[in-house]
């Protein structure tokens, strides 16, 4: 083995560190932002899609403010009620928040650019929600 073979060999190596610290950094770099990608204020409707009596509104006005991983909506029902967010790359999501007392809220839809889409069960009420992000996210 000569000495040019070894800083061939040498040279090759870092080369391939090199590339594979660039495409870590490519991939990682969209998902470390991703969560704050859908961060803002979305306003608009709740319409009734499964239920009756005074609890379930035929429609309503709701608001939903994502910051991180906090989702907080509130309608005629709920105020400022926090859940966890955890949107997947495409922006859908399925949140459970199960409180003490066997009350529970499950959220599923998604995100496409500024509209939120969901369907959300809250005891015999199932609604779906169509809002649309506010101008200054």
């Amino acid at each position: 083995m000569t000495l040019g073979s070894a800083h061939r060999r040498k040279c090759h190596r870092l080369m391939v560190s090199a590339i594979c610290g660039l495409l870590v950094v490519a991939v990682a770099a969209p998902a470390l932002g991703a969560a704050d990608t859908f961060d803002g204020v979305y306003i608009g409707k709740r319409l009734l899609t499964t239920g009756s009596g005074p609890g379930c509104p035929t429609e309503d006005d709701v608001s939903v403010t994502i910051h991180g991983a906090a989702l907080t909506f509130t309608d005629s029902e709920l105020r400022n009620f926090v859940i966890g967010f955890d949107p997947h790359q495409d922006g859908s999501f399925k949140q459970i928040y199960a409180g003490s007392g066997g009350a529970a809220v499950l959220i599923q839809g998604r995100v496409v650019g500024d509209v939120l889409e969901a369907d959300v069960t809250n005891g015999p009420c199932e609604h779906h929600w169509r809002l649309t992000r506010g101008p200054g996210k």
